[in-house]
C-alpha cells in the first residue's frame, strides 16, 4: 500500500533477455487499495518479494505471450499452491497468454482466477481504473492505461511505431515506453520502438514525464536518452530495477 495516489516501481526491464544482474519486464502498480504485478517476465518475482508478499497482490496484469513478459507464472502458480496458500489471485491476459499458461500449470485454478481481456476492454481493480489497447506486434499484446484520481500512468508494452497511443487517451502523467534500439534500426521494419520513437509517442500523448525500458542488454543508454530528447521536452529516465515512480 501507498499513501500516494499512483506508485510505479521497476520489477525488471531488460528487453528480450535480462542483462547481468537484471531481470525481464515487470512493475508493481501500487494504490491506496490496490497491488498489481503488470508483467512477469523471468526474475522478476524476487523482485516482487522486496516489497510485499505474494498473498498481497490484488491482481496479475500480462500485456502478452512472449516468454520475457510472462514466464515467471508457472512460478509463482507453484509458490501459490504449495507454499503460500492464499486464495487464487485474479490473472488478466490476452488469450495465448493464458492458453499457454494453462498448457504449464496443471491446475492453474488453484492459483489464479483467469480472466481473458482484449482491445478497448477496461475494468476497475481495486481503485485502479484499467483501459487496454491493442498494440502493432508480432502477436496479439495490449498496452495499458491505469487512472488513480487525478493520476495516470501509461505502458506501452510491446509495439512497432504505426500503433496509435491516442487511443488510450492523451494528458497521461508518466509513460513507460519501449524503448529496444536505436533509429538507425528504423529501417528494418521491427515491430519495436526505437528510442525516437519512444521519445514520439510521449509528445503525441502529451505525457509529462518519459521512462525509456526494455533496452536490449549492451544498448548505449545515453544515446537512447539523447534521442528520446531530441523529440520530447518533458523529464525522461531510463528504467532499473528498484526505482520508483510517484504520479
Amino acid at each position: 500500500m501507498t499513501e500516494s495516489p499512483l506508485k510505479i516501481t521497476v520489477l525488471g526491464c531488460s528487453g528480450s533477455y535480462a542483462s547481468a544482474g537484471g531481470a525481464c519486464t515487470g512493475f508493481l502498480i501500487q494504490s491506496p487499495k490496490a497491488n498489481v504485478w503488470l508483467d512477469a517476465g523471468p526474475g522478476t518475482l524476487a523482485n516482487l518479494q522486496e516489497y510485499l508478499d505474494l498473498s498481497d497482490l490484488t491482481a496479475i496484469v500480462l500485456s502478452h505471450e512472449h516468454a520475457d513478459h510472462w514466464l515467471e507464472l508457472p512460478v509463482v502458480y507453484n509458490a501459490i499452491r504449495h507454499y503460500v496458500l492464499c486464495d487464487p489471485i485474479p490473472v488478466y491476459g490476452t488469450h495465448g497468454t493464458l492458453s499457454l499458461a494453462r498448457s504449464m500449470c496443471e491446475s492453474i485454478e488453484e492459483s489464479f482466477a483467469c480472466e481473458v481481456v482484449k482491445d478497448k476492454d477496461s475494468l476497475h481493480i481495486g481503485d485502479q481504473f484499467w483501459q487496454w489497447s491493442r498494440t502493432q506486434h508480432y502477436v496479439e499484446t495490449l498496452a495499458c492505461r491505469v487512472n488513480v484520481a487525478n493520476s495516470s500512468f501509461l505502458f506501452t508494452a510491446d509495439t512497432g511505431p504505426e500503433w496509435d497511443v491516442k487511443s488510450l487517451g492523451e494528458d497521461v502523467n508518466l509513460v513507460i515506453s519501449e524503448s529496444t534500439f536505436l533509429s538507425d534500426r528504423e529501417g528494418e521494419e521491427i515491430l519495436h520502438l526505437s528510442a525516437r520513437q519512444a521519445g514520439l509517442l510521449a509528445s503525441n500523448a502529451n505525457a509529462d514525464k518519459l521512462v525509456l525500458s526494455h533496452l536490449a542488454p549492451g544498448e548505449d543508454e545515453t544515446a537512447h536518452l539523447n534521442e528520446a530528447r531530441s523529440v520530447f521536452d518533458g523529464p525522461i529516465s531510463l528504467a532499473s530495477v528498484g526505482k520508483h515512480y510517484v504520479v
